[in-house]
């Protein structure tokens, strides 16, 4: 028995017990499955091979039609209780895809696209524009990935159960927003000149294979999830983003130096740069304010400094710097924190 590989089943089996009861079922059964551990033991390169695992035979199942799918929630409404005959279904689904499985580990990653997180640029663009009194303005995502949150102007929302901004009739995603006064000034959202993406790894979800792959990415039972990304790609389908892979120093100063000067600029990021180095963090500063000098630029950033998001505002070069957000992605609940004094 691959004892190192029965543990990191075991705690993933703990992890997801209530996330995603299939997952634990078959992490369950899996455990005391020496023949199958065996097997995937030689594939195993650190503890994101589980998770990996999981939705590479979730995307197969997305590409090949199969009984498995009557226990998940995203092929049935109504998906049959898990039993040993799920087991012994998923057991033969992944041995008859085996390669196919184990190729996907090998090529894709765990980053996530949440669609929600573009509720909270909403209040935020919104303060840009007040402060620069302007709406000709562009926008530039760093790690935008799929795409999806540049298009945040074509969503719908519904703040604090009352306040409808958007298009919430067919896209509504339901946030809190607490400490904010003016909620009627959300409306109407206003959208940017152009979108610019730049990404160290793009996914392009116009190709099914890598739609598929951000699609498994969420547990089966993460219905709400999944309907806003599948929501989000018809509206990508119809309002294509320019995305730009490669470094994202280098590119986003290609792309500065082309908009231009008598239009505003907003540079935003949510979460990528959490993993930079402090030199590379630094060298984005400092690029950034160098642009401003003849550029009107807004920065909004988020895990550069800690997990609030905070607006650098350059006005005639000049650096003003404010905390505006907490988000608490998985409540939907943004608490707004415009004018309180920054305590790093």
């Amino acid at each position: 028995m691959p004892e190192k590989l029965k543990k990191q089943f075991v705690a993933y089996r703990n992890i997801v017990k209530s996330d995603s009861p299939l997952y634990h079922f078959i992490s369950n059964e899996l455990i005391n499955d020496e023949v199958f551990l065996l097997r995937l033991k030689p594939y195993v390169s650190d503890v994101g091979f589980i998770p990996m695992f999981f939705a590479a035979t979730l995307k197969c199942l997305y590409e090949n039609d199969n009984a498995l799918r009557e226990y998940y929630l995203n092929f049935t409404e109504h998906p049959k209780a898990p039993s040993d005959k799920l087991f012994i279904s998923f057991k033969a689904f992944v041995y008859e895809h085996f390669d196919s499985i184990m190729m996907d580990v090998r090529r894709f990653d765990l980053k996530k696209n949440i669609v929600e997180r573009s509720s909270v640029l909403v209040p935020i663009f919104t303060e840009i524009i007040k402060t620069s009194g302007k709406t000709n303005f562009n926008v530039i995502e760093l790690g935008t990935r799929a795409g999806l949150l540049l298009n945040y102007d074509w969503y719908g929302y519904t703040f604090n159960k009352s306040v409808r901004v958007g298009d919430p009739d067919t896209f509504n995603i339901k946030v809190h927003i607490d400490h904010y006064d003016d909620l009627s000034s959300l409306e109407p959202i206003v959208h940017p000149i152009r979108k610019i993406g730049i990404t160290r790894n793009k996914m392009d979800i116009t190709v099914d294979d890598e739609h598929h792959w951000l699609q498994s990415l969420y547990y089966p039972e993460e219905q709400k999830r999944r309907k806003y990304y599948n929501k989000a790609r018809k509206v990508f389908l119809e309002h294509p983003i320019e995305i730009f892979e490669g470094d994202e120093i280098s590119l986003l100063k290609e792309h500065i130096a082309q908009l231009p000067d008598n239009e505003p600029i907003i540079i935003f990021h949510m979460h990528v740069t959490k993993h930079w180095s402090d030199e590379k963090k630094q060298s984005l500063l400092s690029l950034i304010q160098q642009f401003a000098i003849n550029k009107e630029i807004y920065h909004v950033h988020h895990q550069i400094f800690n997990s609030d998001i905070y607006l650098d505002a350059f006005i005639d070069g000049q650096l003003k710097r404010e905390k505006l957000a907490h988000f608490n992605l998985n409540q939907l609940k943004i608490d707004w924190l415009y004018n309180q004094p920054i305590v790093f």
